[in-house]
């Protein structure tokens, strides 16, 4: 990560306090901040999803990415400093440092969420529950075409994204 502190130490710098929403969910932004120091939590329809507490950490990277609205909120659990990478779109496109940390970031993400998922598989193989149905689970996230049809996830409005 320090690398990514690296290739962000030229831009502006954010003070946030505790409690603070750093981004909300739903609401574009076309920004992605990097930690430099404190806390955040990610929480998603009230649910806490994750604590980003490594500096050089990205915040927002998925909405910049996909060119969509933020799917969580992002929350200062302590009082902290972020860098800010406007325009973040342009900014990957014209920087490979900056698209490659952060592709490798997702990728690490991406083996978590594989890991535990197969790890879900084999503890409930053979028990004739839903949670026995990873594979088809995994084959059909596999499959979606985002943004081919402007989806983000599920087809059912009473139904969360996937």
């Amino acid at each position: 990560m320090s690398d990514v502190l690296s290739l962000c130490r030229l831009l502006p710098e954010l003070q946030v306090a505790a409690g603070h929403v750093l981004i909300e969910e739903g609401v574009p932004m076309g920004r992605v901040y990097v930690l430099k120091e404190g806390a955040f939590e990610v929480v998603r329809s009230g649910v806490r999803v994750v604590a980003v507490t490594q500096p050089g950490s990205f915040m927002g990277e998925i909405s910049a990415v996909l060119g969509s609205a933020p799917m969580a909120d992002v929350v200062a659990v302590r009082d902290s400093t972020v860098y800010i990478v406007d325009d973040a779109q342009e900014a990957a496109r014209r920087d490979p440092a900056l698209t490659y940390a952060i592709a490798q970031l997702l990728a690490r993400r991406l083996q978590a969420v594989t890991s535990y998922l197969v790890d879900i598989k084999r503890q409930y193989a053979g028990t004739n529950t839903h949670l026995e149905l990873m594979d088809q689970v995994l084959a059909n996230l596999m499959a979606m075409q985002q943004g081919a049809s402007g989806g983000s996830g599920s087809e059912r409005t009473d139904v969360p994204d996937y």
